[in-house]
């Protein structure tokens, strides 16, 4: 029930009450005054009759009283006239219209007094008096005047309506209005407000209503900024302020939706910071933390307002860009993010440098649902890291499936090493001297059941990229070892070559492993080269420089593989402990043109003073057998001595060269 049909209740229920007692006091009261009335004209007709009485000596001597009457009947407005009969016969009359009128007096005994003055027509009493000896009687007669009674009630009955009925319910009404505005309203407010937390209530002047409106709203205050705390936190990344998947989820759905409707495109963007877990491990986490939370900064700078910046995960961010009329345009913003997350950053006094990498996918081309766009805007990103990194993919089609067929790779390779498919392939390394091996490289080859041979560099680089290579590493490492000591067995103890990955090489507590796993099969560690890309030396700092001379320390020596192909620099062949330089396939090539000889020349010349062996790789033909023997260059590898070979197959070209 609500508040005030309550109250209507109460004041309906009171209201009767209220006239229910003032009804019954009404009546009482008009009975006490026709009672008095009554009495009073009793006691003058007692009266007058005793004065009658008095004055008669015979009946005829009534004729002389009838100044007394018409004085009586004159004074009494309730009495219309009054009548002295003798049985039937009227003898004296105030009013000549009751001179030959019969009047019949009407018996009041169960009558009230009111009743007696509104219903009957007159009252009566007799008039004794002795006529010498003899005892006579009249009947004096009040003929009451109804009308004037009637009108008497009637004016009683108006005045009681006026002052006990209209003030009462006057009293009522501005009860209820009173009920209504402090109570009734307040509390209405107060359900609604309970309900709805709508418009806060005004102050009250009752004042356990306003302790009622003032706990619920300090309550409900509470309560929102509670809910606003936890809205925002579900839906805020907490260390950069920005959106997070489940704002991004939501602004999507709307966003896709009027997409669909407007049939407008718009952007959707993957950003990864390059290389950003060397960042954390090598300066710790509350660095990389900071550093996120600059870029989170600086990308939202350079977005439009419309558009959306969201964290959902380590430094991966993603920007949804609406409002481009041309690809160009598109292509310019993103160019302008990462060109201001290249420029240099200092955080806690450490200088750092980072690029990043984005992937696009555009709605509806590329998907028309939150999850097809966040895989194929990923695709796309793992294709610009690919292609070099510090770059921007658009997804198509096909790489699509490029990335599809790199997942269940991913799958197999994994599995692959499991079961054992894995074998390692030695290519002999020959000493341009003496012509015998003097060495091998380890070389991995995947022999799958069912697809027979697969070249390494179709899961080496998937390997790299997803750091399934530094547990492969450590397989290759353990082959090798397993394999020198069998060789060292049968008399064949040469220097095996090892290829060891960047990831492989920086990974944390890599060259304990190392001197760890020599140790324990007792290799000679001066019988063990590993063989570094110059990717090595892209950022060259003290940790890449400390692994390298720890271990060059122990024994183990050194090569450098593909130089001349990448980053190179005569300043990284100074600083660290290179033992062998590799000349990669491709100069090798050119040895019969000027430049070429030129360029392979100063190569074995610069090794040679800077005392470096120098090994070329990819000899394929005799003639270039002879021209690096002239230049000096100490040891070659390549198709023309021998392809990479199966343990089996390489005893048996070592022994035959041996035996030469």
């Amino acid at each position: 029930m609500y508040i005030h049909r309550f109250i209507l209740l109460i004041i309906a229920f009171f209201t009767l009450l209220i006239y229910s007692l003032f009804g019954y006091n009404f009546l009482k009261q008009e009975e006490a005054i026709a009672s008095v009335m009554l009495k009073t004209l009793n006691s003058s007709l007692s009266e007058t009759s005793y004065q009658l009485s008095k004055n008669l000596k015979t009946k005829e001597d009534i004729t002389i009283s009838r100044p007394i009457l018409d004085r009586i009947a004159a004074n009494q407005s309730f009495i219309n006239a009054i009548v002295v009969v003798d049985g039937n016969k009227v003898l004296l009359s105030t009013d000549p219209h009751y001179r030959s009128e019969f009047i019949c007096a009407e018996d009041s005994s169960s009558m009230s007094a009111y009743q007696t003055l509104t219903k009957k027509k007159s009252i009566e009493q007799e008039i004794r008096f002795y006529n010498g000896s003899n005892l006579e009687t009249l009947t004096l007669i009040y003929v009451l005047n109804q009308n004037e009674i009637k009108t008497y009630f009637i004016k009683n009955q108006k005045e009681f309506l006026i002052y006990f009925g209209l003030l009462p319910i006057f009293l009522l009404f501005v009860m209820f209005i009173l009920l209504r505005r402090f109570i009734s309203i307040p509390l209405e407010k107060l359900r609604q407000f309970a309900y709805y937390q709508s418009e806060i209530p005004k102050v009250y002047k009752i004042r356990e209503l306003e302790s009622i409106r003032y706990s619920m709203v300090q309550t409900f205050s509470r309560l929102e900024a509670e809910k606003n705390e936890l809205y925002l936190i579900a839906r805020t990344d907490a260390l950069s302020g920005l959106a997070n998947r489940n704002s991004l989820e939501e602004y999507l759905q709307k966003l896709i939706a009027s997409s669909l409707r407007e049939n407008r495109e718009f952007a959707f963007l993957f950003l990864d910071i390059d290389h950003f877990k060397s960042i954390n491990d090598s300066l710790g986490h509350n660095v990389g933390d900071e550093l996120l939370k600059n870029v989170a900064s600086v990308i939202q700078k350079v977005v439009r307002p419309n558009d959306i910046v969201a964290r959902i995960g380590g430094d991966e961010f993603v920007i949804i860009l609406q409002n481009y009329d041309t690809y160009l345009e598109l292509s310019a913003i993103i160019e302008r993010i990462q060109k201001q997350l290249m420029r240099p950053w200092l955080i806690q006094n450490h200088p750092i440098h980072i690029s990043s990498s984005v992937g696009i996918a555009l709605y509806p081309d590329d998907g028309t649902d939150i999850v097809t766009l966040m895989k194929h805007s990923d695709i796309a990103m793992y294709q610009a890291k690919k292609n070099g990194r510090s770059r921007y993919q658009f997804f198509t089609q096909e790489l699509n499936h490029s990335i599809q067929h790199l997942i269940q790779l991913d799958k197999e390779m994994r599995w692959a090493l499991e079961h054992s498919e894995y074998e390692l392939y030695y290519q002999p390394k020959i000493d341009l001297k003496s012509g015998k091996i003097v060495g091998a490289e380890a070389l991995i080859r995947w022999i799958s059941p069912e697809k027979g041979i697969i070249a390494p560099d179709t899961f080496i680089p998937l390997a790299e990229e997803n750091g399934f290579i530094v547990k492969l590493g450590d397989w290759i490492i353990d082959e090798a070892l397993n394999q020198h000591l069998k060789w060292k067995e049968k008399g064949i103890d040469i220097i095996i070559s090892i290829n060891i990955s960047t990831k492989q090489l920086l990974e944390i507590g890599f060259v304990n492993k190392l001197i760890e796993k020599i140790e324990s099969k007792k290799v000679d560690p001066a019988k063990i080269d590993i063989e570094i890309t110059e990717y090595m030396f892209i950022e060259a700092n003290k940790e890449s420089h400390d692994i390298l001379n720890a271990i060059s320390d122990y024994g183990i020596s050194i090569s450098l593989d593909d130089f001349g192909t990448g980053y190179s620099s005569l300043s990284y062949l100074k600083k660290f402990p290179i033992d062998y330089l590799k000349i990669d396939k491709t100069f090798l090539d050119d040895y019969n043109t000027e430049d070429g000889a030129v360029f392979i020349e100063t190569i074995v010349k610069m090794g040679q003073v800077l005392k470096i062996k120098v090994v070329a790789e990819g000899v394929e033909e005799e003639d270039q057998v002879h021209f690096l023997k002239e230049i000096g260059c100490d040891q070659y590898q390549g198709y023309y001595c021998s392809k990479p070979l199966k343990v089996t197959e390489f005893e048996i070209k070592y022994q035959n060269l041996l035996l030469r």
